[in-house]
């Protein structure tokens, strides 16, 4: 029986193995943020038997393909994102978490001349916090 999961990665032209599904199962379970580090650990609290490299590999599957989108901070730490409208984040430094802001949350007074051969696709705002 294809699962939703199985059908996705046929659409990608991914071959849907079993360690592919359930890592599925736990990234698209809901609109969220997450690191590698935190889908390995998840992945063991699951019990699910999935090493390492299998994690990365399938991330940048699902990266390349389009289905997640990734928030780089300070070239530390890689945040895959769930949530592919367009929006923009909050990064909590003391925490290391990230929140999204809806788009129209964040308005531009000015945006910078462009050359004319660029036209803007779409803009992202990070805005970085700290605790009190």
């Amino acid at each position: 029986m294809n699962t939703r999961y199985e059908k996705l990665y046929r659409e990608l032209n991914l071959t849907p193995t079993k360690q592919r599904v359930d890592l599925a199962h736990l990234i698209f379970a809901k609109k969220q943020h997450f690191t590698a580090t935190d889908l390995i650990n998840l992945a063991d609290k699951k019990k699910l038997n999935i090493s390492m490299a299998t994690v990365y590999n399938t991330l940048s599957l699902l990266e390349d393909k389009g289905m997640l989108k990734t928030i780089n901070i300070d070239n530390e730490v890689k945040f895959y994102d769930t949530n592919l409208e367009n929006h923009h984040h909050l990064y909590n430094t003391t925490m290391s978490t990230l929140t999204d802001i809806a788009h129209d949350k964040v308005v531009f007074a000015e945006l910078p001349e462009l050359p004319k051969t660029l036209e803007i696709e779409s803009t992202e705002v990070l805005i970085r916090a700290r605790n009190k």
